[in-house]
């Protein structure tokens, strides 16, 4: 038979157990009442297959969202959005976001499957929440979509029709539409790459052919989606320019330093017996007149080098008196541009020949071109004979 004291150690052990149970029965209904499903709201979009944790079980998952991938990409495309899970007996909420902005809710239904056309360019995603009947919650973002506008090519020019002298400037531009457009031009001679361009936001591209040929550009136009679509210029054919008689002399007097006090220039070349006049200054001649001439036979030769016109008179006479040439213009000692020869009364024309080698050593010209230098070419005047 126990004492008063065991009983009372007894008692007082046997209601200490018990308050330790009732703690611990406490404890687990607090952990085990969260039975409400709390409800996801305000979610922005971050990576595509993003599984969001169900709020309260690890059970419930949703496996996939699918969509036909064949049918995307282009403005209008209605594209169905279905949500794959084991589960069963699940409702379904839809929200749509459009570059990241939530643009459309479809509230819980049974219906697995969104529809939404997409009617305006933009990057899309789905996240799609589900719910069983214990009021659990899981939820799973799409991969992305970019509905783009697609690359149109309306034209694709040249500036220069036909037929083009080489050395001609031709620039290559196209028209087109998309989004946030890049070019990249090629310029083809005669089916051969001959010019590989950078890949630019400029939809046009300046080239100078430099060697005859058929040319046409070819351009490619890319998009921000890395998609791009190609088209080619017309022909243009380029040929070997050719040089005109007035650009060659003009180039050989531009060449070279002459100078002269006033704004004319003359050459004389004795190869070609002829005279040619220059208006403009130094290294920017342009040719305004060319003429026949006679200069000095050969044991009486014009003089070469480079000189100035100094002094005029109506007449030439020769030394022996018998022979006569009208307007005398003086461009170096006793040599003279002057006329074709007259008789000593200067009347009658005893002499007209002209392109030859045969005179004393002066340059002879028709009367009219004696006349016009007599009259136009100003002392000062350069002359270069050669």
């Amino acid at each position: 038979m126990l004492s008063k004291r065991n009983k009372l150690f007894y008692y007082v052990l046997i209601f200490i157990l018990v308050l330790l149970q009732l703690q611990v029965l406490s404890v687990t209904e607090v952990h085990g009442e969260d039975k409400n499903p709390s409800t996801i709201e305000g979610i922005k979009p971050k990576n595509a297959n993003e599984d969001i944790e169900a709020t309260n079980t690890a059970s419930l998952k949703i496996d996939s969202i699918t969509f036909d991938k064949r049918t995307i990409e282009m403005i209008g495309t209605v594209v169905r959005f279905t949500a794959i899970s084991k589960h069963e007996n699940l409702d379904y909420k839809w929200m749509l976001f459009k570059d990241f902005d939530e643009i459309y809710k479809k509230d819980y239904s049974k219906e697995n499957f969104f529809d939404f056309s997409m009617n305006e360019f933009g990057t899309y995603q789905v996240l799609v929440t589900v719910k069983d009947s214990n009021g659990y919650t899981a939820s799973k973002l799409s991969e992305k979509i970019d509905i783009v506008q697609p690359i149109t090519i309306h034209s694709v020019s040249v500036d220069k029709n036909g037929e083009q002298p080489v050395g001609t400037p031709l620039t290559f531009s196209v028209s087109a539409e998309g989004a946030n457009l890049v070019y990249h031009w090629y310029i083809f001679k005669d089916s051969t790459v001959a010019y590989d361009g950078l890949l630019s936001e400029n939809n046009s591209i300046n080239y100078t052919p430099n060697e005859p040929g058929v040319y046409k550009g070819r351009v490619y136009v890319r998009d921000k989606f890395d998609k791009y679509v190609s088209e080619y210029s017309e022909e243009i054919i380029i040929y070997e320019k050719t040089v005109s008689e007035t650009e060659r002399l003009e180039k050989i007097i531009n060449e070279t330093d002459f100078v002269s006090k006033t704004k004319h220039f003359m050459w004389v070349d004795t190869d070609k017996n002829f005279v040619y006049v220059f208006e403009g200054e130094n290294k920017n001649w342009n040719l305004i007149k060319s003429m026949a001439c006679t200069d000095g036979k050969a044991s009486t030769p014009t003089v070469k080098g480079n000189f100035q016109i100094d002094g005029r008179a109506p007449w030439l006479t020769s030394y022996s008196g018998d022979v006569k040439a009208k307007y005398k213009v003086r461009f170096f000692g006793n040599y003279y541009f002057h006329s074709i020869l007259f008789d000593a009364k200067g009347k009658k024309i005893i002499d007209s020949r002209l392109g030859e080698s045969l005179s004393h050593g002066c340059v002879r010209l028709r009367v009219d071109d004696a006349k016009w230098v007599y009259d136009h070419i100003k002392d000062g005047t350069g002359v270069y004979v050669a």
